[in-house]
């Protein structure tokens, strides 16, 4: 049924126009609603339907589509169709060696991370998501304007490198179904610069020829190979869960740097959930804003270099380091080994967290139609507690602690046999692997049994 969807000449991009249309009500939705009241932006967050929408919907279902079923969510995401459509009237110029690099994703990533949520609260609020959502639109006009194709998607997306290594976890593959057929087609439409800039049927604008594909981290999925093969050869197809972590997986330091951030910000994410956990976590900043004698955003921006900088390179360089003296491990190979056990686990407690922040927003839909900005229902909610119903939280909760347990169990359990079948690896290397993933793996089991059980 997908590969048929996939065929049809305007679905995708019918699908597209519509996201589009959402993005700017979003924006629209979330132009002037503002406060510097921190108490207040914690509720206002919940209560103004576009930050509701982005933050609680919009993004868990991002992370929730790439575990599950790989780069999907960039089949429909708005921004490939503005900067697929610029780039047919723009320069065309060819990304150089520092875009491809993936240096710029990582950046990105981390600019968002610590200044754009950490020091300028965007998550929290509106106003400034709004702004975010605009730069990010407007980056997406530029990159299609100045270079080639898709750089933006390619090269630039700040959630590129999270989305290729988390569909390397999924189920479902974009792959040729005969490679003997791509040898004998004479045409090669999937990737012919003659369609490079059709508006459907578009060949491959990432750089990318399907019969080569290896694994799930490069391919957007856009659909728009389906539609140029003339030999309908090209397919989604169903998989092994995790399968790409069972191969010889060539990760990039700005993909490796990338995941150590990711990792960090997921163990404060869950961690956070604990008042005793987020306290113990908090030590060291709160320590070091003391010493720098900071307060208001600027402690923000600190508390994020170390949870989400510091921390991880100490933890991965550790390991990495042990893995290069004592099992004659090349360095950039002891860090892939580190990401790719660890993984898992990172995806599942992701996972989880995007499960919480979905079910816990539930109570406020209650009140969100008839108060879209928000700011009457914040309002009311801090002046009592009682107005939001959370009886449905209490049904749910059962659920969620049974979860909270058997995902990074589960977790554990596929990154052990990711380690077991490694091969060309010392077992002491592996023995290493297995003792920085347990380490991670407690952080979380540990926070998550005394939460939701005692």
């Amino acid at each position: 049924m997908i590969n048929k969807l996939f065929k049809k000449r305007f679905f995708l991009i019918g699908i597209q126009f519509f996201t589009l249309f959402v993005f700017v009500l979003i924006i629209y939705g979330a132009i002037g609603i503002t406060t510097d009241d921190k108490s207040f932006a914690k509720i206002l967050r919940n209560t103004n339907l576009s930050n509701l929408l982005i933050w609680s919907y919009w993004w868990p279902m991002i992370i929730v589509t790439a575990i599950l079923f790989g780069r999907f969510w960039c089949t429909i995401c708005p921004m490939e169709l503005v900067t697929s459509f610029f780039s047919m009237f723009g320069f065309k110029r060819k990304p150089g060696l520092i875009l491809k690099s993936g240096w710029i994703i990582s950046l990105f990533y981390a600019m968002i991370l610590i200044l754009g949520i950490h020091t300028l609260a965007i998550h929290r609020i509106p106003q400034y998501m709004a702004i975010y959502m605009l730069i990010l639109f407007s980056i997406a006009v530029i990159s299609g304007v100045i270079w080639e194709k898709r750089t933006f998607c390619t090269y630039v997306c700040p959630v590129g490198h999270l989305l290729g290594l988390y569909s390397m976890l999924s189920t479902k593959q974009l792959r040729v179904k005969n490679t003997e057929v791509c040898k004998t087609c004479k045409t090669k439409d999937c990737i012919s610069k003659t369609n490079h800039y059709n508006v459907t049927a578009r060949s491959c604008t990432s750089n990318l020829y399907p019969a080569e594909l290896t694994d799930n981290r490069s391919c957007i999925v856009c659909g728009q190979c389906h539609k140029s093969c003339t030999k309908d050869n090209i397919s989604i197809q169903k998989r092994k869960i995790a399968l790409d972590l069972f191969t010889d997986i060539k990760l990039s330091w700005a993909e490796i740097s990338f995941f150590m951030m990711l990792s960090s910000f997921v163990i404060y994410e869950i961690l956070s959930e604990w008042t005793f956990t987020k306290n113990i976590l908090m030590i060291v900043p709160k320590w070091t804003n003391g010493i720098l004698g900071l307060q208001g955003n600027f402690s923000g921006t600190i508390k994020a270099v170390i949870l989400f900088v510091i921390f991880p390179f100490i933890f991965y360089t550790f390991f990495a380091v042990l893995k290069k003296i004592f099992a004659g491990e090349k360095l950039k190979s002891a860090f892939t080994q580190l990401v790719i056990v660890i993984l898992p686990i990172t995806a599942s407690m992701h996972l989880l967290k995007a499960l919480l922040k979905t079910t816990s927003r539930i109570p406020y839909w209650e009140h969100v139609w008839s108060d879209v900005k928000g700011v009457e229902t914040a309002r009311r909610i801090m002046e009592d507690s009682s107005y939001l119903n959370k009886d449905v939280l209490l049904q749910i909760a059962p659920i969620i602690s049974v979860l909270s347990i058997l995902l990074p169990v589960g977790a554990l359990f596929l990154s052990i046999m990711i380690i077991r079948k490694q091969k060309n690896i010392s077992n002491l290397s592996k023995g290493f692997s297995f003792v920085a993933t347990f380490i991670y793996f407690s952080l979380f089991l540990i926070a998550l049994l005394a939460w939701r059980y005692f």
